[in-house]
């Protein structure tokens, strides 16, 4: 199965030969792989040709690293920490129950989406996020975007074990972030699942 997709891929960004070569450390989980490079071919004309995709793993716990951004060239994977909505966490325990892409759940939706433009709001530095697919298609509309914020920061684990809660957002230490908006192109898909 994922022969013929990476064959397809691999035209478009050069992408190594296998999995094991794209993750060849075996951070990301296969199946959780597997999944966004299927997205990455659905909607392969939407993300345009970003050598990149990015990779969230909401089934890990807040604490460890669970966005993993993906370098389609060299196989590469960077990680990092990112919080999830409270609305997807109401027992606050770190662990994310559940996707919505509801208005006002103040949760987590799952599926794909690209990055869109940067802008400064009142969190700083931020990147708009457009939703691709049914499950996150009111990205835009209810302002899920990717941003750094107190609460995101090591220190929240160091007090409390886990990172505190978006309202849906993904979010990052500002050091974090930093590093990940000068890595990621404009145009390149983000994949969230559990």
């Amino acid at each position: 199965m994922f022969r013929a997709l990476f064959a397809s891929l691999s035209i478009l960004f050069a992408l190594p030969a296998s999995a094991a070569e794209l993750d060849p450390e075996g951070i990301i989980r296969p199946e959780l792989l597997g999944a966004a490079l299927n997205s990455l071919e659905t909607h392969k004309e939407t993300a345009g040709e970003s050598n990149r995709l990015v990779i969230v793993d909401y089934a890990k716990h807040s604490k460890d690293k669970r966005l993993f951004l993906v370098d389609l060239e060299s196989g590469a994977v960077t990680s990092f920490r990112a919080s999830h909505g409270r609305g997807s966490d109401k027992d606050h325990d770190g662990f994310l129950d559940a996707f919505s892409d509801k208005p006002g759940s103040s949760a987590s939706p799952g599926g794909a989406y690209v990055t869109a433009e940067e802008y400064y709001g009142k969190h700083g530095r931020s990147l708009r996020l457009d939703g691709l697919d049914e499950t996150t298609k009111n990205a835009r509309a209810r302002a899920i975007v990717i941003h750094a914020a107190a609460y995101a920061e090591p220190s929240m684990i160091k007090q409390h074990g886990k990172l505190g809660r978006s309202n849906g957002c993904i979010v990052f230490s500002e050091a974090d972030l930093k590093s990940f908006l000068d890595a990621v192109p404009r145009g390149t898909l983000i994949y969230v699942g559990k």
